[in-house]
């Protein structure tokens, strides 16, 4: 072959394995938000020495969930009971988590785990009005 073939096959390869992959977060993207529950930005950390990592927080009927924003897995890797969730209060974070503009950051509990989670304001009070609302049929017989 010649060396001019070759490195457009190279090209074009390299182009199908960018698209593929923007295809992908895309389709992975759309599926997690595909019922219509609100999905937000979100940064996680398990202790206050590791690193922000950038995902989404689901909110549910029943629960709060986060997924990596990059990876395979359709399954969150934290999933929370809503009536379990115990949130902070928010404090500005003077760390750069990139995705996120002016982030806030709220420790969370719930099931013996906690973690440190950053939103930008309006989402951490969409988070908040969230957990402090009742889930549909909860107490419905309370008069």
């Amino acid at each position: 072959m010649d060396a001019l073939v070759v490195s457009e096959l190279v090209l074009a390869l390299v182009v199908v394995l960018v698209v593929g992959a923007l295809t992908f977060v895309w389709a992975r993207r759309r599926y997690i938000a595909g019922d219509g529950r609100p999905v937000m930005l979100c940064a996680r950390r398990d202790d206050a020495q590791a690193r922000w990592r950038l995902g989404l927080a689901r909110l549910g009927a029943e629960r709060f969930e986060w997924f990596s924003i990059v990876g395979p897995s359709l399954r969150p890797e934290v999933s929370w009971l809503r009536g379990e969730v115990r949130l902070g209060s928010p404090k500005p974070t003077p760390d750069v988590i990139p995705g996120l503009a002016e982030p806030v950051a709220v420790s969370g509990s719930a099931a013996g785990r906690t973690c440190e989670f950053a939103f930008v304001p309006a989402a951490y009070t969409a988070v908040r009005a969230w957990l402090e609302s009742s889930p549909p049929g909860y107490n419905v017989n309370v008069a």
